[in-house]
C-alpha cells in the first residue's frame, strides 16, 4: 500500500523517531515487520483479549460524565495495589497520579519539580528553564521531548562505554564525571537525574548495590532529584542474575522521600501502548500540589492531569481490568495471573529469540543472567561502511532529529529494503555513543515472526561481507 505523498512527507519530519516508524507502520507492506518500536503483544494476545476484554459492555452512563482527570480514588487504590506488588513496597494510594502517558508523567514532574517548597517543606530550590537533566545513553528518545519541548530543561547525556567487557554498564564514576563536566563548561549544576530502570533499550536491571551507591551520592553531593522510569518493572524472565529494585525499596527513599520519583504505565507490561496510561508516583508537596491543582487559589493552577486526563473511558476499561478475576468471584485477580504469564511468555519468546540471533551469527550486547526487559541490543558495528555500490531503497527515507552517522542511517534503511523489509531502531536516535547499534523489540510480534525477521536480517546482512 502507497501513501499518499503529502503524509509520507509529513511522517518522516515526525522528529521522535519511534513515534515516525509507528505510525509509518500502517503505510508499509503487510510483509513489512516492524521491530522498532517498544510495544508488547503478548500477554495481549495471550490472555488479556479473552479474559478482559472479551467481556467488557458498552460504556455504561456513568462514565459519559466528567471525570477526575488525575483518577478516582478507587482508580488510584488499584493502581497503588498493583504497584505495591511490583515494587515489593507499600505504596500510598494518594501518592498515585494518573495522566495521558509516561511521557505526560515525565512532563508533569519536569514542571511540577520547577514549583518551590513551601516554608517548612523539606526539597532542595526549584528547577528552572534551562536545568540540566542527566540521563545514562543511550536512552529513550522521547525523554527530551517530555523535559525539554514545553518544561524548557536540558537533557545531558552521560555516555555509557561501547568497548571493552563492561561496555555499555552504567557506574556512578560515569554519571559522576558528566556531572562535573558540565559544570566546568556551563558554571551550573545539573538538577535531575532520570534513571529507567529496568533499561531502555539495554533491558538490564539495576542492581541494588549500585542503585544504593548513585542515590547515595545525589542525596549527599548535590542538589539533584531523581526520576525512576519503571514502566517495564515487570518485564523480567527467569533465571535473572540481578533482581529489579525500584527506588521505593532503597534506604535513599526513606531519607529523602521527597527527592525520589516514580513514573509507571499499562503501554509495556501489559501490552496497551496505545492507550496512553501513566502515573506520577510522588509524595513530594510541590508535585502533590501541580497533580491535584491545590497550589493555592491565588496562583489560579489548573491540576497538570487536566491537560492530560485519565478520561472516563481510561476510568472504566482500567477498571475492568484491575477488578477481573481469574475463575470466577474470589479467585486470583487476573492482573496477578496475567503478569505470571507474561513472565512465562517473556522468557520463553528471549529463549527463542536468543537461539535464532546466535545461529544467525548476529551479535548483540547481552551478559548471562542479564533482565533484557523487550529488548535485544545489536551490535551491527561490523557492517557498517560496507555497501559495496549498493544504494538502500527503503519506501520512505526518515530525517532523524539530531545529526545520525551517515553509514549508521544508510544501514537503518538497507534492512528497510525489499526483500528484508525489517525496521530497526538505529541506536543513535537513542544518543548512543557510537554508530552501529540497534535496538529490537522481540516482543513487538510473536516469537516465530521476530524470528522470520531476524532470518531476512541475516540473509541481508551477508551480502555485504
Amino acid at each position: 500500500m502507497t501513501a499518499p505523498t503529502e503524509l509520507a512527507e509529513l511522517l518522516a519530519r515526525i522528529p521522535d523517531f519511534e513515534q515516525a516508524l509507528a505510525l509509518h507502520r500502517d503505510l508499509e507492506p503487510d510483509t513489512a515487520i516492524n521491530l522498532s518500536v517498544a510495544e508488547n503483544v503478548l500477554v495481549y494476545q495471550d490472555s488479556m483479549q479473552k479474559m478482559v476484554f472479551d467481556h467488557i459492555d458498552l460504556l455504561p452512563e456513568r462514565y459519559i460524565h466528567y471525570i477526575t482527570p488525575y483518577g478516582t480514588p478507587e482508580l488510584r487504590q488499584e493502581v497503588a495495589a498493583l504497584l505495591s506488588r511490583a515494587f515489593g513496597v507499600e505504596v500510598p494510594w494518594d501518592d498515585v497520579f494518573g495522566v495521558g502517558g509516561v511521557g505526560s508523567a515525565l512532563e508533569c514532574l519536569a514542571f511540577a519539580l520547577q514549583d518551590a517548597p513551601r516554608e517548612g517543606e523539606a526539597g532542595p530550590p526549584p528547577l528552572k528553564e534551562g536545568d540540566a537533566v542527566l540521563l545514562p545513553a543511550p536512552y529513550w528518545q522521547g525523554f527530551n521531548w517530555s523535559f525539554e519541548q514545553r518544561p524548557k530543561l536540558t537533557c545531558v547525556p552521560v555516555p555509557l562505554a561501547t568497548e571493552g567487557p563492561d561496555r555499555f554498564r552504567l557506574t556512578l564514576d560515569a554519571i559522576r564525571e558528566e556531572y562535573w563536566r558540565y559544570y566546568r563548561v556551563h558554571a551550573e549544576y545539573p538538577r535531575l537525574l532520570a534513571l529507567t530502570n529496568p533499561h531502555n533499550p539495554l533491558g538490564v536491571n539495576y542492581g541494588k548495590a549500585l542503585l544504593d551507591e548513585i542515590y547515595g551520592w545525589v542525596l549527599e553531593e548535590t542538589e539533584m532529584h531523581i526520576i525512576s522510569d519503571e514502566i517495564y518493572a515487570h518485564s523480567q524472565v527467569d533465571g535473572v542474575r540481578v533482581p529489579f529494585t525500584s527506588a521505593f525499596a532503597l534506604d535513599a527513599y526513606r531519607r529523602a522521600p521527597e527527592r525520589i520519583h516514580v513514573v509507571w504505565g499499562f503501554a509495556k507490561d501489559f501490552g496497551l501502548s496505545g492507550f496512553r496510561t501513566g502515573f506520577v508516583v510522588s509524595n513530594y508537596g510541590p508535585v502533590r500540589r501541580a497533580m491535584l491543582g491545590t497550589a493555592g487559589i491565588e496562583e489560579k493552577k489548573h491540576p497538570m492531569p487536566w491537560f492530560t486526563p485519565v478520561d472516563s473511558l481510561k476510568h472504566y476499561v482500567l477498571g475492568e481490568l484491575l477488578e477481573s478475576t481469574v475463575n470466577g468471584v474470589g479467585a486470583e485477580l487476573y492482573t496477578t495471573y496475567a503478569m505470571r504469564r507474561y513472565k512465562e511468555l517473556l522468557s520463553a519468546s528471549f529463549e527463542k529469540v536468543r537461539a535464532r540471533l546466535v545461529e544467525r551469527r548476529i551479535d548483540f550486547v547481552h551478559t548471562e543472567g542479564d533482565n533484557p526487559a523487550q529488548f535485544f541490543w545489536l551490535d551491527l558495528t561490523a557492517y557498517l561502511g560496507k555497501r559495496k555500490g549498493k544504494e538502500p531503497c527503503a519506501p520512505q527515507k526518515f530525517t532523524p532529529s539530531h545529526e545520525m552517522d551517515p553509514d549508521e542511517q544508510w544501514l537503518f534503511e538497507y534492512l528497510r529494503c525489499e526483500p528484508t523489509e525489517v525496521t530497526l531502531l538505529p541506536g543513535q536516535t537513542m544518543h548512543c555513543p557510537a554508530p552501529g547499534f540497534f535496538r529490537l523489540c522481540f516482543t513487538a510480534y510473536q516469537p516465530d515472526v521476530v524470528c522470520k525477521a531476524i532470518d531476512r536480517v541475516a540473509q541481508a546482512l551477508a551480502l555485504l561481507k
